[in-house]
């Protein structure tokens, strides 16, 4: 008998032990199928790195979003370039002819009895005449005004030979600028968009509306650019008689400085100055004018503003 118990627990320890080495085998089994389970601060270099990659990735596409928005920049550049080659082909055997005139505004500086010095707005007359000639371009100006042209004529011409597909290769643009006296203006590429739609209308034989009045540059794609002074050229406008007047997108409105007085103590007067924004209608009602104002982004849409569509 006890011989038997001995045997059976023999038996038990053996069949014990092949227990345990198979669960311990199953358990490595079933390990080694699931995930490495990582720690906080593994998991988090993990993430890190992963960070760094996208990172990588998102500065490598955007240099190549820059190379490519270069490289479409400079291909829209050459077929601008080429059309406008191909259209100026087209009708080279014409020579433009003609005359127009448009008002131009701008600024000069003023004396001023509380600032020392102020800016105010001045109108003068563009006079503008083609010539069968040699693609010259000739500026005067009456009488001595000191004012930069010749960027933004340049500009004009080219601008108005893409307007209109005709080469002035063949023709002379003589630009006559006159005042009524003798000043110095401070912002000569501002009549940029007004020489251009001059220009146009010269070859096209139309008439600039003398009641409307433009200001912005002119840059080579059409389009008007920004400036400055736009208060003082609106109230120089205004008070030359001007019913429209135009201005590059954005500068409907403008910041004016309002000027107090105040009197802290007897006999001591303090004057200060404070920005303001307003829009550049309700600045002329201010000061007794009635005045449309009109924002435009490219020649084309002052083009349609300020000339008369009959020959």
């Amino acid at each position: 008998m006890e011989s038997e118990m001995t045997t059976t627990e023999s038996r038990l320890k053996v069949i014990l032990l092949i227990s345990i080495l198979v669960n311990a085998a199953l358990a490595s089994i079933v390990l080694s199928g699931l995930p490495w389970i990582k720690t906080p601060d593994a998991r988090y270099a993990s993430l890190a790195y992963q960070n760094q990659n996208l990172t990588r990735t998102v500065n490598s596409l955007k240099q190549e979003t820059t190379m490519l928005q270069s490289q479409l920049s400079y291909y829209k550049a050459q077929a601008e370039y080429y059309s406008r080659i191909l259209r100026l082909n087209r009708t080279g055997g014409d020579v433009a002819v003609g005359r127009s005139e448009v008002n131009i505004v701008a600024v000069r500086q003023v004396n001023d009895p509380v600032s020392g010095f102020a800016y105010e707005g001045v109108v003068l007359t563009a006079h503008l005449e083609l010539r069968e000639g040699e693609g010259r371009l000739l500026i005067n100006t009456r009488p001595k005004i000191g004012i930069d042209l010749q960027t933004s004529a340049n500009t004009a011409i080219l601008v108005a030979e893409n307007m209109t597909g005709l080469s002035l290769r063949d023709s002379d643009v003589i630009l006559t600028v006159t005042a009524d006296s003798e000043t110095e203006v401070l912002d000569g590429p501002s009549a940029g968009a007004a020489i251009t739609v001059a220009l146009v209308a010269a070859i096209r034989n139309q008439t600039v509306d003398g009641a409307a009045f433009i200001t912005g540059t002119i840059n080579p794609d059409g389009s008007v650019g920004k400036i400055g002074g736009v208060l003082e050229k609106a109230a120089a406008a205004a008070r030359f008689g001007a019913k429209r007047f135009l201005v590059p997108t954005g500068q409907r409105t403008a910041v004016t400085y309002r000027t107090e007085k105040s009197q802290p103590a007897p006999g001591l007067t303090i004057i200060t100055t404070r920005p303001e924004l307003i829009s550049v209608e309700e600045y002329l009602r201010e000061q007794g004018f009635s005045l449309e104002v009109r924002e435009v982004a490219n020649i084309m849409q002052a083009y349609d503003l300020l000339v008369s569509k009959q020959s």
